[in-house]
């Protein structure tokens, strides 16, 4: 199990760079909910790809398109852990004057937020969803 725990974490690094350059790449041009959004649901396809065929090749059970879904769901499950840290995150690292305020910066414009403090604060979502998808990956997705 320990050597699953090690691939799934290697995976979960170098999904951790696709993620953070995903969104890292897009912040400018892009609100930042949409931004981490689709940092998120990349880094989760690229992951399952690994996962898949790395780390628990030897645990393949039924088909890969009902191995994604699983993975899919169950990585969700962490990436909204993740999403919701990195709102909640960015929110206190900006005053707002109001609630309409807020919401159009995360929703509607582009956010100048330091990449280095963004790319912390993502971080911290991710590594706070790590221990959730690993959880599910070996319970629900490979069944281990």
């Amino acid at each position: 199990m320990l050597e699953k725990v090690i691939k799934y974490a290697i995976v979960g690094g170098l999904g951790t760079i696709v993620n953070e350059g995903i969104l890292l790449s897009t912040k400018p041009f892009i609100p930042i909910a949409i931004s981490l959004a689709l940092a998120i649901e990349i880094s989760i396809l690229f992951n399952f790809i690994l996962n898949d065929i790395w780390t628990f090749k030897d645990s393949r059970k039924g088909k890969i398109i009902t191995r994604l879904w699983k993975f899919h769901v169950s990585s969700l499950v962490g990436g909204v852990v993740q999403y919701v840290i990195v709102i909640a995150l960015v929110v206190l690292f900006i005053h707002f004057g109001n609630l309409t305020q807020l919401l159009f910066l995360l929703f509607f414009s582009s956010l100048h937020l330091s990449s280095l403090y963004l790319a912390i604060i993502n971080f911290l979502g991710i590594v706070a969803g790590f221990g959730v998808r690993f959880i599910l990956s070996i319970r629900y997705v490979w069944e281990i």
